[in-house]
């Protein structure tokens, strides 16, 4: 009799525990479906198959500029003669030889091959650089005209510049990387042929121009007036510009957050794509989109790769610009949205877009699309387990 009683009560407990363990995991399963009691989260599947953002997008070619010749008489300048003590003399760095000025000097000519260091002096005349490997200043003053001629890389940070008499303060050219922070400077600015080209955070009381960049950012600047063509890829945001805008042809350019008192003339629209495929048991429906952590504020459209009508609204069309994106069993959707870029400044080099694609049953993909390759790896769809909006 003890031994059936025993088992009697063991019985009892295995339910008991039972039902504790079920009310205490239910909880966790319905919040993660969205309150989708039925698990059609699970049988919900969809994942990223390709996708575009500026692919095979190149800038227009141009002629960079001759550089002057050095300025004579001049002090040669190298790593084992570095310019410490001011001096008035012009100042020449050899080719391939390694020069830092700390000083106030006169004019300075950088030989191809060279690289150019200046630190917190002025340079009281012109800097021109012809094929040189690199030329840094750091909170330098350069009174006179800056020529930066198929220069490999360009790292200005903070000090000011100064028109030489035209209205022209700064020129560079050719297929280098060109970065410009918080930098001061009194007349035109003309940046023309750059591989990388980066404004961020500067003041300039004349016109910006920026042609044939292959890839360029434009962030956080005060700027009287801003002209852009032929360029690759082109992103403008956060600016103040107190005149007018010229939006060329550019391959890929997309603009958001900009103040502009004047006119605006040209298009700027950047676009991405990226493809979805419903690989699961039932249809998808995406209710949401994030591209840069930030809800789709730029134009959508999308249509099914199968050709068949697509779910629009009440409504069936070939193509949609709305949400939400139905994709039945087995269809994929080609879903091209435009991205507008934030107003701060991100990470750089800046060569991709982080987006986002939420269900109705709380699954979500993730990806990056990258600019000239597309879309980095495709995704399966998983439960959504953060906070949107914003999606980190």
């Amino acid at each position: 009799m003890s031994t059936i009683i025993a088992e009697v009560l063991m019985v009892v407990i295995v339910v008991i525990m039972s039902t504790i363990i079920f009310v205490w995991v239910g909880p966790t399963f319905t919040s993660n479906t969205g309150q989708d009691n039925t698990g059609a989260a699970y049988y919900e599947k969809f994942e990223t198959i390709q996708g575009q953002f500026a692919t095979f997008v190149q800038s227009t070619p141009e002629t960079v500029r001759n550089s002057p010749p050095p300025s004579t008489p001049y002090q040669t300048c190298t790593l084992s003669s570095p310019v410490i003590l001011a001096t008035s003399a012009n100042i020449f760095v050899p080719s391939n030889s390694v020069c830092v000025i700390t000083a106030s000097v006169g004019n300075v000519f950088v030989s191809s091959g060279a690289n150019l260091t200046v630190v917190g002096s002025t340079i009281n005349g012109d800097l021109n650089a012809n094929y040189s490997s690199s030329v840094t200043l750091r909170n330098a003053n350069v009174s006179g005209f800056t020529g930066l001629y198929n220069v490999s890389v360009v790292s200005i940070s903070g000090g000011s510049f100064n028109t030489s008499g035209n209205g022209a303060a700064m020129y560079g050219g050719g297929r280098g990387s060109f970065t410009m922070t918080g930098t001061t400077v009194t007349g035109q600015v003309e940046n023309e042929v750059g591989h990388l080209t980066f404004l961020i955070g500067n003041r300039i009381s004349g016109n910006l121009e920026v042609e044939s960049a292959d890839q360029g950012q434009i962030i956080n600047n005060t700027i009287a007036s801003l002209d852009l063509d032929q360029n690759g890829v082109i992103v403008i945001s956060g600016n103040t510009v107190n005149s007018y805008v010229v939006y060329g042809t550019n391959g890929w350019c997309a603009t958001g957050n900009n103040r502009v008192s004047g006119s605006i003339s040209g298009n700027c629209v950047g676009n991405t794509e990226v493809d979805v495929m419903n690989t699961g048991s039932i249809p998808v429906k995406l209710i949401a989109v994030y591209l840069s952590n930030t809800a789709l504020a730029g134009g959508l459209s999308w249509r099914l790769a199968s050709g068949h009508l697509a779910q629009c609204g009440a409504a069936q069309s070939l193509t949609c610009t709305q949400l939400p994106i139905m994709i039945p069993v087995g269809d994929m959707a080609q879903i091209t949205m435009g991205w507008t870029p934030p107003p701060g400044a991100f990470a750089l080099p800046w060569n991709y877009i982080y987006f986002i694609f939420v269900s109705s049953h709380s699954n979500f993909v993730d990806g990056y699309l990258y600019f000239s390759i597309g879309l980095g790896l495709s995704m399966q769809s998983r439960l959504e387990n953060r906070i949107c909006p914003p999606c980190y």
